[in-house]
């Protein structure tokens, strides 16, 4: 499942939806770049209320007593129907940009886990299917957006190392993804994969393997079986 994301490059997402939405409010302004993001660390989201803003990775139900709730993604096939999901997804649907995201394969001849980056071969990044919701912190006394991807089948290139991917939507569905009032047969037909020439995907080093670690050298292609450099964490 995509619970591993890099998102350290917003420019082309932004000029996109300047061209198709018009002016938007934006509260994330300069991207903090970041090449290693897990679960509760925030990331950016577009919003069906047109804007462009943080939210905790990992979205926590309004009706939730703590954070254990958590949960980074949805299945799009039950997403209308689970109790955690279904009010977000009609009513607080928004597009999550990502330059790339992790997946890691269980390596049989050196026994451990190799991690893969996958990206998008035809464009900067991808935009995915999202929902976010609004949960009140009764220890923080703080209101904590809230956010979690949308996931499918695969397509071929991604069964290769995984069994579900995330949702992708092409710009030109955007609109139909954000519109409250866009019933669940069009949304359904958001959720068929992209074809396999539109992802890629390589093997990294074992940087990445600690959330500690967050910089472009996770990102960096390498040769399975090449001695990778040790984690310091």
């Amino acid at each position: 499942m995509p619970a591993r994301l890099s998102v350290y490059d917003d420019s082309a997402f932004k000029k996109e939806v300047l061209t198709r939405f018009g002016a938007f409010r934006d509260d994330v302004g300069v991207l903090q770049k970041q090449y290693n993001i897990a679960p509760t660390i925030h990331i950016p989201i577009y919003t069906n209320t047109k804007v462009y803003t943080y939210a905790h990775f990992g979205l926590i139900p309004s009706w939730a007593k703590d954070r254990s709730a958590m949960q980074v993604n949805a299945r799009s096939e039950s997403v209308f129907e689970k109790s955690s999901f279904k009010e977000a997804y009609k009513q607080r649907r928004c597009l999550i940009p990502i330059n790339g995201y992790y997946e890691w394969v269980k390596d049989a001849t050196h026994k451990k886990s190799q991690a893969y980056y996958i990206h998008a071969s035809t464009q900067a990044y991808f935009a995915c299917a999202g929902i976010y919701e609004s949960w009140y912190d009764n220890t923080l006394k703080l209101t904590i957006l809230s956010c979690a991807l949308l996931t499918t089948e695969p397509n071929d290139t991604i069964a290769t190392i995984h069994d579900r991917m995330p949702v992708i939507v092409e710009p030109d569905d955007w609109e139909l993804w954000l519109d409250e009032k866009s019933d669940y047969a069009e949304l359904n037909t958001l959720y068929t994969p992209p074809e396999s020439e539109k992802i890629d995907y390589f093997p990294v080093g074992d940087t990445v393997n600690s959330v500690k670690n967050d910089n472009a050298t996770c990102i960096k292609k390498v040769a399975i079986g090449e001695p990778r450099q040790r984690s310091l964490f």
